[in-house]
C-alpha cells in the first residue's frame, strides 16, 4: 500500500509544469521608452530647424559656424540621452539636457551671444523642449516621486552647466545613482521580443544619426577650413568661365590655347587641393564618429550581457527554490498518505479479527450458562 501510494504520488507530481518567470517591462517602463525617443525626434528636429534657419538668414561667418555647431552637438547628445538602457534613465538624462541647453543659451551665460540677432530664436527652441521635457516626465513619474526628479535635474543643471558648443556632459545616470543610492538602475531587459525590438530601434536611430552627423561636420569642416558654399559656387563658375575661355580660343586663336590651358590646370589644383584638405578631415570625422559608436555599442552589449546574466541566475534560484518546494510538499502527501492507509489497515485488521473473537466469547459465555440451568 505504501508503494502505491508513493507511486501515486509521483504520477501526481508529473502534473506540475516549472516555467521560467517571464519579466516584461512594466506600462511606465515601456511608455518611458517610447515617448523619450520620440521627443528626441521632436527634439532634434526643432534645434535643425532653427539652425537651419539662421544659415538661411544671416551671413556672419562666425555665427553660421556656431549654429552648425549647436545643430551638431545637441542632435548627438539627445540621440545619446534617449537611448539609454534603462528607460527612466533615458527620460531624466534628456529633461536634464533640455534644462542645460536652456540655461546655455540665455543672456549672461557661456552661449547667451553665439547666435547674434537669431539667439532669442535659439532660446525660445529651448525654453520650448525644456517645458516639453519636464511635461513628458510629469505624465510618466508618479506624483509622489515629481519632485525628487525636479530637484535633482534643477541641481544637475546649476551644478553642471554646459561650457561651449562641445556639449560635454557629466553623466546623468552615475549622479542619479551616486544621488538616490540606487543599486540597481534596470529591473528587468523585458520579454525577447521587447528586447529584440529595442536593438532594432537603437540601430535605426543611430544609423540615421550617423549619416546627419556626417553631412553635417562635413559641412563644418568645409566652413571651419574656408571654403564655404558661396566660396565653392564661386570656384565652379569660375571653372566653368575658363572652360568657356578655352572653348573660344581654341576655336579663333589655338596660339591662346596653351595660356587657358595653364589657367585651368591653376584652377584644378587648387580645387583639388581644397578637396583634399576637407576629405581628409572628413575621414578623421568618420573615424572618430566609429570609435565613438563602437565604443557605445561594446558598453550596452556589456551592459545586456550582465543584466541577462543577473535574470538568468534570478530564474536559476527560482527553479531550484520551486523544485525543492515541490518536492518537500510532494513527500509531504505521500507521508500524509501512508500514514492514513496504514491506520485503515489497522482498524480493518482490529475489525475483521475482533468480531469473530467477540462472538465466540458471547456465544461461550451463552452456553456455559445454560448447562448448568439443565443440570438443576
Amino acid at each position: 500500500m505504501a508503494a502505491a501510494a508513493a507511486a501515486l504520488g509521483v504520477a501526481g507530481c508529473s502534473l506540475i509544469t516549472l516555467k521560467s518567470p517571464e519579466r516584461p517591462l512594466s506600462s511606465r517602463d515601456l511608455n518611458a521608452r517610447i515617448l523619450t525617443r520620440e521627443f528626441s525626434y521632436r527634439f532634434i528636429a526643432l534645434v535643425t530647424q532653427c539652425a537651419d534657419d539662421i544659415a538661411a538668414h544671416d551671413t556672419d561667418p562666425e555665427v553660421l559656424a556656431n549654429a552648425l555647431r549647436w545643430k551638431i552637438g545637441a542632435a548627438a547628445e539627445s540621440q545619446r540621452a534617449a537611448t539609454r538602457l534603462a528607460p527612466m534613465m533615458a527620460l531624466l538624462d534628456s529633461w536634464a539636457l533640455a534644462s542645460q541647453m536652456q540655461q546655455f543659451l540665455s543672456p549672461g551665460q557661456p552661449g547667451g551671444a553665439l547666435l547674434g540677432s537669431h539667439q532669442e530664436a535659439a532660446l525660445t527652441v529651448a525654453s520650448e523642449l525644456d517645458e516639453g521635457a519636464q511635461e513628458l516626465a510629469r505624465r510618466l513619474i508618479a506624483p509622489g516621486e515629481f519632485a525628487r526628479y525636479q530637484q535633482f535635474v534643477a541641481s544637475y543643471a546649476h551644478e553642471q552647466p554646459l561650457r561651449d558648443l562641445q556639449f560635454v556632459r557629466a553623466s546623468v545616470v552615475e549622479l542619479w545613482s551616486q544621488k538616490s543610492g540606487a543599486g540597481r538602475l534596470v529591473d528587468s531587459l523585458g520579454t525577447i521580443p521587447e528586447a529584440m525590438e529595442d536593438v532594432s530601434d537603437r540601430t535605426r536611430i543611430a544609423s540615421e544619426a550617423l549619416t546627419l552627423q556626417t553631412i553635417w561636420r562635413t559641412e563644418l569642416a568645409l566652413r571651419e577650413s574656408g571654403y564655404s558654399r558661396s566660396d565653392m559656387r564661386a570656384a565652379l563658375g569660375q571653372l566653368d568661365e575658363r572652360l568657356a575661355r578655352l572653348s573660344a580660343a581654341a576655336e579663333s586663336a589655338p596660339q591662346l590655347v596653351h595660356q587657358a590651358v595653364a589657367d585651368v590646370r591653376q584652377s584644378v589644383i587648387e580645387l583639388l587641393q581644397r578637396v583634399d584638405s576637407s576629405a581628409a578631415s572628413i575621414l578623421e570625422t568618420l573615424r572618430t564618429e566609429r570609435a565613438a559608436l563602437s565604443a557605445d555599442v561594446r558598453t550596452e552589449r556589456e551592459a545586456v550581457v550582465m543584466a541577462a546574466d543577473v535574470e538568468r541566475k534570478a530564474i536559476a534560484r527560482d527553479a531550484a527554490r520551486i523544485a525543492e518546494q515541490v518536492v518537500r510538499s510532494s513527500g509531504e502527501q505521500v507521508r500524509q498518505l501512508a500514514r492514513e492507509v496504514l491506520l485503515l489497515l489497522i482498524v480493518l485488521a482490529v475489525v475483521v479479527l475482533g468480531l469473530p473473537f467477540a462472538a465466540g466469547y458471547l456465544v461461550g459465555r451463552a452456553r456455559a450458562g445454560r448447562v448448568p440451568a439443565e443440570g438443576r
